[in-house]
């Protein structure tokens, strides 16, 4: 996984091939931990979704919404997007086509 600084109020992550996510989350966690910024999950290299992978995210999704933050997932493959349309996470989730579209979805939310 990568995990880039993006700019002082975002940090994207690109997710390794790891349907559990646990290393990845906890890299993000630790990259969270004494700061507090807007997140973009670039899903694009993941090709499959566990439940446990699924709980990390809604965790991740919560602390995100405790800190008055935002959390942007992008890019999933077509396998993982099933699995957010099948449980219906996609209405909880906001989705972006792209890191780039996640970027200025965040910046256009930060100018009004």
């Amino acid at each position: 996984m990568t995990v880039q600084q993006w700019s002082e109020d975002t940090l994207v992550a690109a997710l390794a091939d790891d349907p559990e996510l646990s290393d990845d989350m906890a890299e993000v966690d630790e990259r969270l931990r004494g700061t507090c910024c807007d997140v973009v999950l670039d899903l694009s290299g993941l090709k499959a979704l566990t439940s446990h992978g699924i709980s990390l995210l809604l965790r991740l999704r919560k602390k995100m919404i405790e800190r008055g933050r935002r959390l942007i997932l992008c890019s999933p493959q077509d396998r993982v997007w099933g699995v957010f349309l099948a449980t219906s996470l996609d209405g909880i989730f906001v989705f972006a086509t792209s890191v780039a579209e996640a970027l200025a979805i965040l910046e256009s939310r930060r100018r009004t």
